[in-house]
C-alpha cells in the first residue's frame, strides 16, 4: 500500500504514486494528522530549533498515522502490512542517507515492511506565528524525560529530581484527564523539590481517514501503540533539540517490559511497544547521529525491573504521594463506556499485561486496590476465562510455566531472540528477565488457587 505524507501546500502524489493514500500534516487547515507541536515550539522562551529536528518530529507523526489508520486486516495474513510512504523533508539531503536505515528501524518496531522514501519540501513550521498568550520558559530545565502518567516514568522522574534535575517532561495527551493527572504529578514535585524546576508539557496527535485523490477513503483503524511510541520519542527530542543539542533525552522503562520477551511461542508481544529495545535505540542514535541530531537518548531503567525500580524510589514522599494513582493499563478509558458499574475513568484494569507486570512489582508496597477488576487472578479467570480480556492472563500463566521448566540455555535463547543486544548486555538482560519471571511467579503464588493452572 502506498501512503503520500503532504505537508501544508506541499506538492501532490505525482508519477508512480497516484493511486496512493494522502495523509495530509496541515499546520493550519484540516488535516488527516494533526499535532500542536509546532505551537508548543513556538510557544517556547528564546525558541530556536534546526530544520532536521522539525524534519523528525514530521517522519514521527508520518509512522504514528498510518501505523493508527492503516488496518492489518486490509493485508492477507491479517497481520505483516506492506507500507510505501514518500515523507517531505526540508533537509533533503541528509535525510536521503538513511531510507534503507529507517526501513529497518520501522520494520523492528511495527513488525511490518517499510519502504520509506524522502522528498524536498520547502515547507517550514519551525518558523510558527501564533498569538503568544504565554511563554513557556524551559531556560531552567536540564533534561528532557517522558512521562506518560504510569509507573516507570513517575519514578523517572523522582530519580531524575532526587539525582539535583530539573527536568521537562513531555507527555501525550490521549485524553484530558491523563493530562490532569499528569500536571497534578508536577505540581507535587514542585512542591517536595522547591529548589529545582520540573516542567510539564502536554501534546496532542491524532489520525483521521486517509484519502486519495479519487476520493475513496482508508477505512479502519489499529489498536497497537508502537508508532505512537516512536512519535512520543521524536517530539521529545524536538524539544529537547530547541534546549540545545547536548540536552539528554530520558525513556524511563523498565527492562523486562523493554525487552519484551514474547509471552508464548505463538505470541510475538505484538501489542506492546519495543521503542525501549536496546536494539531499537541503538539503531535510533546510530540513525540521528547519521543526520546530526546528537541528543543523548537513555533508558536508565535499562537493566532493572519494575519492582527494582519501585524499591529505588518506594520510601520517598514523592513516590507515596501518588503511585497508587499512576496509570499503567493499555485501555484505561474502558470503563466510561461500560454500561454497568463505575464508569470513573482512568483507571487501570488490573488483568492486562502491562497491569500484572504493575502488580508483581508493588509486592513490597501496601496493598494496591486502584483497579477495574479488584478481584485475584483465579477469580478472574473463572469468570472471564473463556474471554478476550483474560487472553494476557492467560499468556502470563504460559510463561511462567514455560519458565519454570525451562533451563539456562532455553531462557539465554529466548532473550535473544528478542533483537540484536551487545554481547556485553546479554548476561545482564537474562538477569532482569529472570528477576521479572520471579516477581510475576510471586504474584501468581500469593493466589493459592492457582496452583491447578500448572498441574
Amino acid at each position: 500500500m502506498k501512503l503520500w505524507i503532504l505537508k501544508d501546500e506541499d506538492v501532490l502524489p505525482t508519477t508512480g504514486w497516484e493511486d496512493a493514500f494522502i495523509i495530509a500534516v496541515n499546520r493550519e487547515k484540516a488535516s488527516t494528522a494533526f499535532s500542536n507541536v509546532p505551537k508548543i515550539w513556538s510557544r517556547l522562551k528564546n525558541f530556536n530549533l534546526e530544520e532536521v529536528y522539525e524534519d523528525l518530529f514530521i517522519i514521527g507523526l508520518a509512522v504514528y498515522s498510518v501505523d493508527k489508520r492503516v488496518s492489518r486486516r486490509e493485508f492477507a495474513d491479517c497481520w505483516t502490512r506492506e507500507l510505501e510512504v514518500c515523507i517531505p523533508v526540508i533537509q533533503y539531503e541528509i535525510w536521503e542517507k538513511t531510507e534503507s536505515k529507517w526501513n529497518q528501524l520501522l520494520s523492528f518496531l511495527t513488525g511490518d515492511h517499510w519502504v520509506i522514501t524522502f522528498r524536498k519540501t520547502n515547507q517550514v513550521w519551525k518558523s510558527c506565528l501564533c498569538k503568544r498568550r504565554s511563554y513557556t520558559d524551559i531556560s531552567k530545565n536540564d533534561c528532557v524525560s517522558l512521562f506518560s502518567g504510569g509507573l516507570d516514568s513517575y519514578c523517572g522522574a523522582i530519580r531524575l529530581l532526587d539525582e539535583g534535575k530539573s527536568p521537562c517532561l513531555i507527555g501525550h495527551n490521549e485524553y484530558p484527564k491523563l493530562r490532569y493527572k499528569q500536571e497534578e504529578f508536577c505540581n507535587t514535585f514542585k512542591t517536595i523539590y522547591p529548589l529545582q524546576h520540573p516542567m510539564f508539557i502536554s501534546f496532542t496527535a491524532g489520525a483521521r481517514m486517509p484519502r486519495k485523490m479519487s476520493g475513496e477513503g482508508l477505512e479502519g483503524v489499529e489498536n497497537t501503540s508502537r508508532g505512537r511510541s516512536l512519535l512520543f520519542l521524536c517530539t521529545a527530542v524536538s524539544i529537547a533539540g530547541a534546549m540545545g543539542e547536548k540536552i539528554p533525552v530520558y525513556i524511563p522503562e523498565n527492562g523486562f517490559i523493554g525487552l519484551n520477551v514474547a509471552l508464548t511461542n505463538n505470541r510475538l508481544g505484538s501489542c506492546s511497544t519495543r521503542t525501549t529495545h536496546p536494539a531499537f535505540l541503538n539503531a535510533l542514535r546510530d540513525l540521528l547521529g547519521e543526520v546530526g541530531i546528537y541528543n543523548p537518548i537513555e533508558n536508565f531503567f535499562a537493566f532493572m525491573t519494575k519492582r527494582e525500580i519501585v524499591r529505588l524510589v518506594k520510601d520517598s514522599d514523592a513516590f507515596l504521594a501518588h503511585y497508587m494513582e499512576t496509570i499503567s493499563c493499555s485501555h484505561p478509558c474502558q470503563p466510561r463506556y461500560a454500561r454497568i458499574g463505575s464508569r470513573e475513568y482512568p483507571k487501570n484494569c488490573g488483568f492486562c499485561y502491562p497491569d500484572i507486570i504493575r502488580k508483581s512489582s508493588l509486592l513490597d508496597m501496601p496493598e494496591d486496590g486502584n483497579y477495574r477488576y479488584d478481584i485475584t487472578p483465579s477469580q478472574f479467570l473463572e469468570q472471564y476465562g473463556e474471554y478476550e480480556i483474560s487472553a494476557d492472563l492467560r499468556a502470563i500463566v504460559s510463561s511462567i510455566y514455560r519458565y519454570k521448566h525451562s533451563n539456562e540455555s532455553d531462557i539465554r535463547r529466548l532473550v535473544w531472540r528478542t533483537g540484536k543486544l551487545k554481547t556485553d548486555d546479554i548476561l545482564k538482560y537474562i538477569r532482569v528477565y529472570k528477576e521479572g519471571m520471579s516477581d510475576l511467579k510471586e504474584w501468581i503464588d500469593r493466589d493459592h488457587n492457582m496452583g491447578r493452572y500448572f498441574e
